[in-house]
């Protein structure tokens, strides 16, 4: 199968409903253009490949991506400033990038087959994609300033949405109809030297690097007494809550540990214990950050209220926490609240430390729309301070060594006058200086 296109999209940017409306209007439209350009006959048509439709339960991911960058016709990016974070973004950009350049040292033409959209506004291009041309007149001003989804938003049917999608089928007609560029077989997205232009270095961790996540919520069996609890939040396990399940369907701890692994982690997820203060000891000590989920209304549940205190009460250089909110939870709703009343009882010294900080390491009322942004944010900033926690220890044990390897002064000492039996008592010649006391005794003393 030859894909008229692949729709490449960061896709842990929130709901992916307008993505999927605006990849459901485009193949509808190339359809029509396709039918215009045959005279009405029946037209084969390659369904164009978008992830969460294309991808069957049980399939090979990275192989189905693969096969489909190495057969698709044209590639549209969508672009957002989370596309050019995105470490699998960038590395499709490569794979089809290099079969266009293929084409173009075989054909002598650019195809011109990596079609941009601007989807969000996006204030730096990386180095690596600025070749490609995106800004297109044609599109008009609302489109350069405030990008396509907002378009989409403000007036789904709208006569200026209607148009660009329009123009970008026909865009992809041509690339696709009058250009093949060379397939390329066995793709393998995973592999290092499929790593793309971006995210820039400075985007990614370091080699090595590593990540704790935490979670402390509720199960589908200790959650479904209170009525208060909506019934599609809870899983088997604390790791299945997912607050969002309205927006998206993957669990928090999930959407968190494939972003963290899209910018170089190594991810482990557990669960919130007694024992969290010595893992996060633990986690500090190899280098890893730790980052909390907690729901609000779990927080002082057993025994999460008793370690989240402790927690609140200790200093753990290397963490953070953030309190995702659900909808219900957001602004004035029926559940905002409870939602704050527990956040405020269980971290209370967290919360007033938080206090006109720009950016505190607990991170509470976040909803779907703010939780890439915000791990991303505290990651950050927990990666500074444990560095500067790391250091200031190896600065300190470098000096300790220095100090205990320096030859210390043998010190005169004299013996303490013990009283004879029948007698005063009798002095006692001073050691030389020469005959130092034994180790044990100099450090008695």
């Amino acid at each position: 199968m030859e894909p008229y296109f692949f729709l490449s999209y960061a896709r842990r940017r929130g709901p992916r409903v307008l993505v999927k409306r605006f990849y459901d209007d485009l193949c509808a439209e190339l359809r029509q253009e396709l039918r215009r350009l045959r005279k009405g006959k029946p037209v084969p048509f390659d369904r164009p490949f978008l992830d969460v439709q294309s991808i069957q339960i049980g399939q090979d991911w990275n192989a189905a991506l693969g096969d489909a960058l190495g057969h698709c016709r044209t590639m549209l990016a969508l672009y957002t400033p989370d596309y050019f974070r995105s470490d699998f973004c960038g590395r499709e950009w490569k794979a089809f990038e290099d079969r266009q350049r293929s084409h173009r040292e075989l054909a002598g033409v650019d195809a011109e087959a990596l079609i941009p959209v601007l989807w969000e506004p996006v204030q730096s291009i990386p180095a690596g994609a600025a070749h490609i041309q995106y800004d297109n007149l044609e599109f008009g001003e609302n489109y350069a300033q405030w990008g396509l989804r907002r378009i989409l938003v403000a007036d789904p049917g709208g006569e200026e949405y209607r148009r660009i999608v329009n123009l970008l089928a026909r865009q992809i007609l041509v690339a696709a109809e009058h250009f093949r560029i060379p397939a390329a077989e066995g793709l393998d997205l995973t592999a290092p030297e499929s790593a793309g232009p971006f995210p820039s270095a400075a985007q990614r961790a370091e080699p090595g690097s590593h990540a704790l996540l935490l979670v402390a919520a509720r199960t589908s069996g200790t959650a479904h007494h209170q009525r208060s609890t909506d019934p599609g939040c809870h899983g088997e396990s604390p790791t299945d809550w997912n607050p969002y399940h309205t927006e998206s369907p993957e669990p928090v701890a999930r959407r968190a540990s494939q972003l963290l692994e899209e910018r170089g982690f190594t991810v482990r997820t557990g669960v919130v214990s007694d024992a969290l203060g010595a893992t996060l000891d633990e986690a500090r000590g190899q280098g890893q950050v730790a980052v909390l989920l907690v729901e609000a209304r779990a927080a002082a549940d057993e025994p999460y209220g008793r370690a989240l205190r402790a927690y609140d009460r200790s200093n753990h250089p290397g963490s953070a926490a953030i309190v995702p909110c659900g909808p219900d939870e957001a602004g004035d709703g029926p559940q905002s609240k409870p939602y704050w009343e527990a956040v405020r009882s269980v971290l209370p010294l967290n919360w007033a430390k938080g206090a006109g900080d720009p950016l505190p390491l607990l991170q509470s009322g976040i909803g779907s729309d703010e939780f890439d942004g915000a791990l991303h944010a505290v990651v950050a900033k927990v990666q500074n301070h444990l560095f500067s926690f790391l250091e200031t220890i190896k600065l300190d044990s470098l000096e300790r060594s220095r100090i205990t390897s320096t030859s210390l002064p043998v010190l005169s000492t004299v013996a303490v006058a013990r009283p004879e039996p029948n007698g005063p008592a009798r002095p006692q010649p001073a050691r030389p200086s020469s005959d130092p006391l034994p180790l044990e005794q100099e450090q008695d003393r």
